[in-house]
């Protein structure tokens, strides 16, 4: 035991080879291997080749490591699914003692720590001590604002220079692209890239005009423990898809590849977004019902007038990825059952909406239609957003077969729209369960 060395449960790392220094890492017991971040992974020629880290982590240099010292194995991740990931060795320095590990390399874009070690790099080297904590000499602080005004940078000046051991970076919320849906779904500042769950603390200034797009980020912080100010912000009513995506996805839910901004920077970001999701896109309102503000967009001009159109309008859009299929379903969720699902499905191809408001034709399916999977997942969507009484939209990719959340309607259409009847029957069932 004399020959342990004593770390906590979060530790700084640091990667000599690489130059690396202060990398926050998570020492779990309970995990069997090591992992570290890792981004442009690429095998050619019996060589392996990527970068450590990703642009919107602070820690990124792009510097691209090869080695032939690697290999392949099977690990299940946090969903009970198998994945194959590559695992190489390289020279760390953990609680003063410098070794060599082995660690996966895996994508940690929605994990707090971007390093994680496991028992096998602590076994009869380190005690972990639960109650031992690393010393930071500084912090770093993220400050959001509505808007950004010169007496608000002064403030947040102020704040950094009251001590030497605080950075305090400033933002506004036109600042950030909120990213949902790809590989690496994150938050991230605009001008620099760099995820807003690298700071050690994130301070909500000011929300007005933008409830929701803050409740949204502090879930998101909140996912990946990092600590934010002030909890009331969280509690926003979950009625936005942004919101939504973030909780559904957060979570482990499938949404569509999405990408949001607010008004300004989205009108100038077409080619951003095109990169980031493909042609064609969805360009809809975040508050929007009954396929409102719901345009299709497959060229520049046509982005450019859609988002001409929502300004006038004043309204907040989300680009998403067009997902092709042949219907969608409306899956009422009242308690924790399935109520009733209706499959939706347009008429023709003058319209990519499968709303009946829009002409859409429905039918009443049995629940069994959906895979039990995905039957889990909408009664788990509608507890993730706090709804007993819900409409979940869900539909098919009918190219790969994968299945997505679209939406959690906190006002399904129980009084108007297709099978009226049917709906009043299910929902005085849910009351009577209910009471009973």
């Amino acid at each position: 035991m004399k020959n342990l060395s004593k770390i906590g449960t979060i530790e700084l790392i640091a990667l000599p080879d690489e130059q690396l220094f202060d990398i926050p890492a998570k020492v779990d017991t309970g995990a069997d291997s090591s992992a570290i971040w890792a981004s442009n992974i690429a095998e050619h020629d019996s060589r392996l080749s990527f970068a450590l880290f990703a642009p919107s982590s602070p820690h990124y240099t792009g510097t691209i490591i090869t080695t032939d010292d690697y290999r392949v194995i099977s690990v299940k991740n946090s969903f009970g699914q198998t994945e194959y990931r590559y695992k190489v060795r390289m020279p760390i320095v953990l609680g003063g003692r410098k070794l060599r590990a082995a660690f996966t390399l895996a994508n940690r874009a929605r994990n707090r720590y971007p390093v994680l070690i496991g028992r096998k790099t602590l076994h009869g080297k380190f005690l972990v001590d639960v109650t031992r904590k690393p010393i930071k000499e500084s912090f770093s602080i993220l400050m959001l604002s509505t808007k950004r005004t010169d007496v608000t940078q002064k403030f947040a000046d102020n704040i950094a220079g009251s001590s030497d051991r605080l950075r305090v970076t400033y933002a506004a919320y036109e600042d950030l692209d909120y990213v949902m849906g790809l590989p690496e779904s994150n938050i991230t500042l605009r001008q620099t890239g760099q995820d807003i769950a690298s700071f050690d603390l994130v301070y909500f200034k000011t929300t007005s005009r933008y409830m929701d797009v803050a409740a949204a980020t502090a879930r998101y912080l909140e996912k990946r423990n990092v600590a934010f100010i002030d909890e009331a912000i969280k509690h926003f009513p979950a009625t936005s898809k942004l919101y939504q995506y973030v909780l559904l996805e957060s979570s482990g839910l499938r949404v569509p590849p999405s990408v949001f901004m607010l008004p300004v920077p989205l009108a100038a970001s077409y080619a951003s977004i095109k990169e980031r999701i493909g042609l064609p896109f969805v360009l809809k309102d975040i508050h929007g019902n009954k396929g409102e503000h719901n345009y299709l967009v497959n060229s520049q001009s046509s982005f450019s007038e859609a988002c001409v159109a929502a300004a006038e309008d004043g309204v907040q859009c989300i680009a998403q990825q067009f997902i092709p299929n042949d219907c969608d379903y409306r899956v009422l969720v009242f308690g924790k059952k399935l109520a009733l699902v209706i499959e939706r499905a347009r008429s023709d191809d003058t319209t990519h909406l499968n709303n009946t408001s829009r002409g859409a034709r429905a039918t009443i399916v049995p629940p069994e239609t959906l895979p039990p999977g995905i039957q889990k997942a909408c009664l788990e969507a509608a507890k993730l957003v706090g709804r007993q009484i819900a409409g979940v939209d869900i539909l098919r990719d009918k190219d790969s077969g994968l299945w997505y959340c679209l939406e959690v309607n906190d006002g399904p259409q129980l009084a108007s729209g297709s099978f009226t009847v049917e709906k009043y029957r299910a929902l005085a069932d849910y009351f009577i369960r209910k009471l009973a």
